[in-house]
This record gives C-alpha cells, structure tokens and sequence, in this order.
C-alpha cells in the first residue's frame, strides 16, 4: 500500500521534547491522577496499555505525564513518539514511515521506542493496525488512547486480546476533587465536617468531576464549558463519526431527556411517540449514548430468584454536570434528589434496582448476596430497604441522606458526601 508522505514538522508540533528540554508545564497538569499510577505499572510491560473515557477527564494530560515520566528516566527524547489524532488527520503508516525516515533516520526496531497515540479511534481499523505494530515491534511500546466510547474497548479486547490492558479514566472522585481544592476531612468524625463537606458536595455536583473546571465559580462558565467541551463534541462529532448517525436532532433530544430527568424508565415506544421517531431508531440511539457513555443503565431485578427483566431500564447520566447544564433549577429539591441518585449509581457501578410491590432505588449484588441501597434526600425512611432485606435475607441495607448519619444497625444511614468518599464496596 502507497503511504502518502507526512511532513516532520506536523510531527514535531506534537513533540517539542525533541528539540527542547522535556514536556511542557503546560501539558502536565497540576496533579497526578490514580490512573496515571495504574497505567505507569506497565512501563515496561509488553502489553498494549488503552485509556479511554469521556471528553477532558485528562486522558492527554496522562499521556504526556508518562512521556515525562520516560524523559526524566533518561530515554532518548527521539525514541518517545506522541500524536493526537483529535489534532490532525492522519494513518498510523504516514505517522511511523515519516518518524523513521525523517527523525531517527532508521527502523524502530533495535532500540525501545515508545509510541503515544491520542484519540485513536479516529484511525479506521485502527485495532487490526496496532496489532500488526506489536507483534512485528517488540521493542515497541505502545499507550492510545480514544474517548466516548465503550466500543472502543470492546474493539481492543476483541482484537488486541492478550495484547492490551485497559484502564477506564473516569471524571475526578469525590475524594479526588477534595483533594484538588485542598479540602480535608476526617471521617472518623463526620458530624464536625458535614456543613463543609456539604458545601463541596454541592460544588462537585454542578462540576460532575471535569478537572479543568475544578475552580470555576461561575455557573454560566461551568455550563458552557460541559455544553462546548463535553457535550457538543460527544454528540455533533464524535458520535455521528463512530455510528454515522444523521438525526441529530433526535440524538441530541434524547440525551437532554435523560439528562433532565435522571432516573427516568426507558419506556422506548413512549418515547418514540412523543418524539415522533422509528422506535428501532430510538432505541439505537439510546444504544449509541450509551457506547459514548454519557448514559448510564439500571436493570429491573424481579422475582424470587432477583431475575433481570429486559425492561422498565431506569437511564441516568453518567455526570451530574449534564443535568446541571440543561436545568437552573438543579438544586431544587426534587432535581437534587434525582442528582443524588446520578452519583450513588456511578459510585457504585449500579446494575440493578428493584421493583415489584415496591421499589428500592439499587441493589447490589455480590454472588448470592443482595445489599439494598435507598437514596433519601428528604425524609429519611428505612421501610423499603427493610422490607427487600426480609424478603431476600439481606444482611445489610444503606440509607444514603442528604445530612442525616446512624451508622448502626442493619440499615446504615450516611450523608451522601461520606457515601461518596468510601469505597464503592466499603460504600454498601
């Protein structure tokens, strides 16, 4: 295949290191990330390390940290290779064969190179490419990573298997974002933290976790950078790209729908109706939010036997911050209640909630046993968790509030910002 010339100079736009003193401050960031520390451990590994999640969670700035992180061990600067694809379009072949004719004046093969390749799922085929890359370079160590979508990873384990290990970067944590504004709290002693803590909470759930508006104050600015920077790309480029959507007047109906109303049951034909749309259209719609992750479903659990039933899925963004930028009155009761809802279900990777003669908000499962776990943010009630616990032999239920905290008995009661700081295991 004829390879179609690239100019060094688009790639030393993307690796200043070459010709200067290390990575700019300016890539860096101001923090080290617990993902940084998990994709590090594969330094020297053979695999294939992918990062992938939503838009600006700081998939780059790791990037560039671990090509730091190669530069101040001593590595050659020309042997630590890095191109965005988000940046400029281009083939993996024109990026390798201008690399090696124009900057190391040889093969790759010989001497450890290392090769950051940033939203690579805007490469056509881009897994069969990368797998002929490492079983043909082992002196190649390879770091992509794509953003928005579950089908990326998908792509990797079904092609890259025994190959890639991924690493699933996610918007900062509760406990992270304390962090990062210099918050500290002792929760040995909550009671003596909760009016501070609860201002914070507050704060993180308008932000959803984006580091870059960490220290953004203002709710109009927080809300155009997560519609601008987030969304719109998510939804006009990155989605129709992927899936070659063309209604996005109904992909973006959709997801302000179940941005605006969290927790809401997929009824798809209802839906279909309203909107005027295919109900098969819907529904793969519905899917390709889902694969960008900016949705997030809850199965119906049923039965004796806690079953899974295929409908009544309840939708719920995978960020606060979306339904914060569609609704000014987020931090009305009744929204904060459902936002409340948002964060107990990405803490805790949800599956599952229960409805039958009742509902329980989510229910944990671990092997045989079934933790109910009920989000109150008005008036605390244990009756529901109490009435799945006799009913399945749970050992234990969760009361997650907006203030209140009992942390004895069979139902734990704990303000939602403790929630958040624990474990998602120690958390049930």
């Amino acid at each position: 295949m004829n390879v179609i010339a690239m100019d060094v100079g688009a790639l030393e736009k993307f690796n200043p290191w070459w010709v200067g003193e290390g990575v700019p401050p300016g890539l860096l960031g101001t923090h080290r990330r617990p993902y940084f520390e998990e994709a590090a451990k594969y330094i020297d590994k053979r695999f294939i390390v992918l990062l992938y999640g939503l838009r600006r969670v700081g998939k780059s700035t790791i990037l560039y940290q671990l090509a730091d992180m190669l530069l101040k061990k001593g590595i050659n600067p020309l042997r630590v290779l890095y191109f965005s694809f988000d940046e400029q379009p281009a083939q993996i072949e024109q990026i390798l064969s201008a690399y090696e004719e124009k900057v190391i004046k040889g093969r790759i093969g010989g001497q450890k190179t290392y090769l950051f390749l940033d939203e690579v799922q805007k490469v056509g085929d881009w897994q069969s490419k990368l797998k002929v890359l490492y079983d043909l370079n082992p002196d190649l160590k390879i770091f992509v990573s794509g953003s928005a979508s579950i089908s990326l990873q998908k792509k990797a384990a079904e092609s890259l298997a025994g190959r890639v290990v991924d690493v699933h970067v996610k918007p900062l944590s509760f406990r992270e974002f304390l962090q990062w504004k210099g918050a500290k709290m002792d929760e040995s002693r909550p009671e003596l933290y909760q009016k501070e803590a609860s201002l914070h909470l507050a704060d993180y759930m308008r932000k959803g976790g984006f580091p870059e508006i960490t220290d953004h104050a203002e709710d109009g600015m927080v809300r155009k950078y997560v519609k601008s920077a987030v969304l719109d790309r998510i939804l006009y480029r990155d989605i129709p790209q992927e899936f070659g959507v063309r209604d996005l007047e109904l992909l973006r109906a959709l997801h302000e729908l179940f941005a605006r109303e969290p927790g809401m049951i997929a009824n798809v034909e209802g839906i279909a109706k309203d909107l005027g749309r295919n109900r098969i259209t819907v529904a793969n719609y519905i899917e390709y939010l889902k694969h960008a992750l900016l949705i997030c479903d809850v199965k119906n659990l049923r039965g004796s036997a806690l079953a899974t039933s295929r409908k009544n899925k309840k939708i719920y963004p995978t960020s606060p911050a979306f339904t914060f930028a569609m609704r000014e009155d987020f931090f009305s009761g009744a929204v904060l209640s459902k936002v409340a809802e948002t964060l107990v279900a990405a803490h805790l990777e949800a599956e599952y909630y229960y409805r039958n003669s009742f509902e329980v908000d989510f229910v944990k499962k671990k092997g045989k046993v079934a933790v109910p776990v009920e989000v109150k943010f008005g008036k605390v009630a244990q009756g529901q968790a109490l009435r799945f616990m006799e009913i399945y032999k749970s050992p234990r239920g969760v009361v997650v509030s907006k203030d209140e905290f009992s942390p004895r008995g069979k139902v734990k009661v704990v303000p939602l910002w403790l929630f958040l700081m624990k474990s998602s295991e120690a958390a049930e």
